[in-house]
């Protein structure tokens, strides 16, 4: 894919991609069509924190061979599952499976971890207590009553739960308001997302690994993409020496992209994209992510 001006593009798209904390969803095919703006073209992809895989996916659209790797086993593994085709349960999980499970290193603890956790932070249940028998009656209701996995079908048949549920209980005013706001339910929303992923036919050419960003073994003709845990936000279950990182950055022969909201001397500003983000502490949920690289803007 090449635009009038000789340069390597990929359309702008939402990517399908892993539901995860911080991810580049909505971002990544922008990143992956300015990273093509300041390098000469390259054959392969490093995506070294690759989280939910958004950016690694766009770079398959662009016809890169790309390496995804993070050092979340459990993450890895799923990412591993979702292309062998495995499929994916859809009961309900309980605040007790949840906990004593979610710390494992299995392809279900990645699940749960990005499906089953608030914000996707990996560690708290999804649902608080006082929401939580509701939209479990939620989930059930659809099981039972012909939900094929769509989102579509999901809609249709949350509206036709509270319809019913109004018929059927009094409620009292705060339980009401509960059942008003039902709008989505986020487990089973994110389950299609990861189905969607499934069906995507460039995801079998993706070489995942578990190892932190400075055991990977980098080849020639390469570009690599850092999206690590921001310095002083959530953190991962894992956070990173970012002194380290950075130096590693700059004394790398490779060109080196890296998503942040700011980064210390030599590192070359280019490009900003503002974005609404749910995580945001904001009003208006708007945030704005810049995208660095270690060499110098052209």
């Amino acid at each position: 894919m090449i635009d009038l001006f000789g340069k390597r593009f990929i359309n702008n798209k939402v990517v399908d991609a892993m539901p995860y904390m911080g991810s580049k969803r909505k971002l990544a095919t922008k990143i992956i069509n300015t990273i093509y703006q300041v390098t000469d073209d390259f054959e392969n992809f490093y995506d070294v924190f690759g989280g939910g895989a958004a950016v690694s996916v766009a770079a398959l659209m662009g016809g890169h061979k790309v390496y995804y790797s993070d050092i979340n086993t459990a993450i890895c593994n799923l990412l591993k599952y979702i292309q062998d085709g495995g499929k994916f349960p859809r009961h309900w999980v309980s605040r007790q499976e949840y906990h004593k499970l979610v710390k494992g290193d299995d392809w279900f603890a990645g699940l749960l971890q990005s499906v089953w956790s608030f914000g996707n932070n990996q560690k708290t249940y999804l649902f608080g207590k006082e929401i939580e028998d509701l939209k479990r009656q939620a989930h059930e209701y659809l099981l039972e009553n012909g939900y094929d996995g769509s989102t579509k079908s999901r809609v249709k048949l949350v509206k036709q739960f509270k319809r019913e549920m109004k018929i059927k209980d009094r409620f009292e005013l705060q339980q009401l308001e509960r059942l008003q706001q039902l709008e989505r339910l986020q487990q089973l929303e994110q389950l299609e997302q990861l189905e969607q992923l499934e069906r995507l036919e460039q995801l079998e050419r993706l070489e995942i690994s578990n190892n932190s960003y400075s055991e990977i073994k980098i080849k020639p003709r390469s570009v690599i993409y850092c999206d690590p845990p921001y310095q002083g936000t959530a953190k991962y279950q894992d956070d990173i020496e970012h002194d380290k990182f950075y130096d590693w950055c700059l004394s790398n022969e490779n060109p080196v992209f890296i998503s942040a909201y700011g980064m210390p001397l030599g590192f070359t500003e280019i490009a900003s994209f503002r974005h609404r983000c749910t995580l945001s502490p904001n009003a208006n949920n708007e945030v704005t992510e810049n995208l660095y690289w270690n060499g110098i803007k052209k």
